[in-house]
């Protein structure tokens, strides 16, 4: 008899049992049906997928956006003993090869693949011989232009679902509202998927709103009064680094996190926020995919992020220990304004796309006809200034012709130097012998990188100078000059962004700037739905079940709404007692003016409970007078 779900979560995963909505997600999948999962962050959506995937004998294809993420899983699959690799736009054409030959023996267990990639006819080819029994669409509202995320890139899946007869899909999201969640089902080709929603009550979540002219003191001001880790979302990169500053001045341990930043240093400020060496971390929405830190005590907003789903996703990273946690939202009346402008900055017209267009291929040196399903690397603050460009405006005018479908970009993210050695082992021997200078590299890398013969494998070139007492770039000449002699291929390491063609370089682009507006007016309406939030005067953690599931909740009764509502209650119960005091004191009272006086239907209930807790009674006169207060 085989296992179960539950022996296979304990075997790989020595977790005793899933958490809320896992299993059922779990059994939906094993039914063989289409299904759409939605989780919350930090639900474990990963095991959802993982879990299916150990329990047949074929391929798992999980498609997704970022190549963090892709790094992420693989990594903590590997970890687990469980084959697992990533393609993404940072390998070289020899690197996917090698991945997909041994796709094709059944090495894996999951392959894990960008979306740009079934765009390639060389991979539609690999499709139908892979032996893949689930196809799995992780951060599915991307294909969806009414979600926060659209990625014209995922259109591309439905294409390829004639290539796997019978293959269930499962697709995954943190958050969709009903209408988002229709719109994935429709563009996936889902004839009546299951559909399994997680809960998205936090009921350890306090959210919060304010709105605040001195954003910065109120920061400092409730960090300085508290304890645990915080995040702060700002708004760009230069608040990020203003506000660490401001923090650290004012003796908190603050640091700042932005995609400006250069790989490494990015995962060395990450690691030391992990490791609680670092208290607050002052950040864009380019920190925080795949960290998962359970004490996160405060997260605040400087401002309203651009989107309903993209706030909660992110304050969501507050209390996954359970414990209580503050989502706290600041604002002025401008922002939202702000917000709206930018809207309209995110989509140029059709004559800065062209400049954008030429600039773009002329920089990456496509000749007319070329360029077609290549991965290139790219500088955007580089490309802006040689063709005089302001930066937004040209990273606007990118990430819009991406809309348009021109290509598509991945994000910048740290890749280390690799090598494969190519060559043969007798070939290399042979090169040895006939060129000695060679020799003290090439034993090297044969001796500290087991593997190097069949696979990619990470190398440090700081490590390799050291060992070999030579200069990197004496180095670095040494490994091309072996890449020409096809000794072996050399990549190395890279921070920049990637940009990949879906066709040949256009001689006459026709750029349709119609057919952005849809995503222009998703976009605006997302601002509407934050000024609905921000502006509600009904229970925040209320709010967000209503728009992800359009269900009714009861109050949190902690959250800023539920206390202002608790307070103008009590001050109400002062009130209306306050008034008894001064009428019985009064020289002229009497009992019917009294009873006007009582709260509720029942004023002569009302009274006996007064009487009944001591707060007023009856003196030797038989008249009513005050006792207590």
């Amino acid at each position: 008899m085989g296992l179960n779900p539950a022996d296979i979560l304990k075997q790989y995963w020595s977790y005793p049992a899933f958490r809320p909505g896992q299993e059922m997600i779990v059994s939906n999948i094993l039914s063989g049906r289409d299904t759409i999962s939605l989780l919350p962050t930090g639900g474990g959506k990963s095991i959802c997928f993982q879990v299916p995937g150990m329990m047949h004998d074929g391929l798992t294809l999980v498609i997704c956006p970022l190549v963090s993420l892709i790094k992420d899983q693989v990594d903590a699959l590997l970890r687990r003993n469980i084959g697992a690799v990533g393609l993404h736009s940072g390998l070289s054409h020899k690197e996917i090869r090698l991945v997909m030959d041994k796709a094709l023996r059944g090495e894996y267990r999951f392959l894990y693949i960008s979306p740009e990639r079934l765009a390639t006819e060389n991979f539609r080819e690999y499709l139908p011989n892979l032996g893949i029994r689930l196809l799995v669409v992780d951060e599915a509202h991307c294909i969806s232009q009414w979600g926060y995320d659209f990625r014209p890139a995922y259109l591309r899946i439905a294409e390829c679902r004639h290539l796997l007869p019978d293959v269930p899909v499962a697709a995954f999201t943190a958050s969709a509202p009903p209408y988002v969640v229709k719109d994935i089902a429709d563009k996936l080709g889902m004839d009546e998927p299951r559909i399994s929603m997680g809960d998205f009550g936090r009921p350890n979540l306090h959210f919060h709103v304010q709105e605040q002219e001195d954003k910065y003191g109120f920061v400092l001001k409730m960090l300085a009064n508290t304890n645990g880790s915080s995040l702060v979302f700002a708004r760009n990169r230069k608040e990020t680094e203003e506000l660490s500053v401001f923090l650290r001045q004012h003796g908190l341990s603050a640091d700042f996190y932005h995609a400006g930043l250069k790989g490494e240093e990015r995962a060395r400020k990450q690691d030391s926020w992990m490791k609680n060496q670092i208290r607050v971390m002052c950040c864009t929405n380019a920190f925080g995919m795949g960290v998962d830190k359970p004490d996160v005590r405060f997260v605040f907003h400087l401002t309203p992020p651009p989107g309903p789903e993209d706030y909660y996703q992110e304050a969501g990273r507050a209390g996954r220990d359970g414990k209580d946690s503050w989502c706290i939202m600041l604002y002025r009346n401008a922002d939202f304004e702000q917000l709206k402008v930018q809207v309209d900055a995110r989509f140029p017209n059709a004559e800065v796309l062209a400049r954008v267009y030429k600039a773009l291929m002329a920089y990456l040196d496509i000749p007319e006809g070329g360029g077609m399903h290549q991965w290139y690397e790219l500088d955007p603050a580089e490309i802006a200034g040689r063709y005089r460009f302001q930066l937004s405006e040209f990273i606007h005018g990118l990430k819009s012709l991406e809309l348009l479908q021109f290509f598509s970009l991945s994000e910048g993210i740290h890749t280390p130097s690799a090598i494969h050695i190519s060559a043969d082992y007798a070939s290399v021997y042979d090169f040895k012998i006939r060129n000695p200078a060679f020799e003290p590299l090439i034993d090297l890398l044969l001796r500290s990188h087991s593997g190097i013969l069949d696979n990619y494998t990470t190398i440090s070139e700081q490590v390799l100078c050291r060992r070999l007492r030579v200069k990197e770039n004496e180095l670095v000449e040494t490994l091309k000059s072996l890449q020409n002699r096809q000794i072996l291929d050399y990549r190395p390491a890279s921070d920049k962004p990637r940009v990949f063609l879906y066709d040949p370089r256009h001689s006459r682009p026709v750029f349709n700037v119609k057919n952005l507006e849809p995503l222009k007016k998703a976009r605006l309406q997302a601002i509407e739905h934050m000024q609905q939030y921000a502006s509600t005067k009904d229970c925040r953690a209320a709010w967000w079940i209503a728009y992800f599931t359009s269900r009714e909740a009861a109050p949190c009764g902690h959250c800023d709404v539920c206390a202002r509502k608790k307070k103008k209650a009590g001050n109400t119960a002062v009130d209306w007692r306050l008034k008894i005091k001064q009428h019985l004191e009064s020289a002229d009272h009497d009992f019917n003016s009294l009873l006007d006086l009582l709260p509720g239907d029942d004023a002569v209930k009302q009274l006996r409970l007064l009487m009944d807790e001591g707060i007023i009674a009856a003196n030797s006169e038989g008249k009513l007078v005050w006792v207590s207060p």
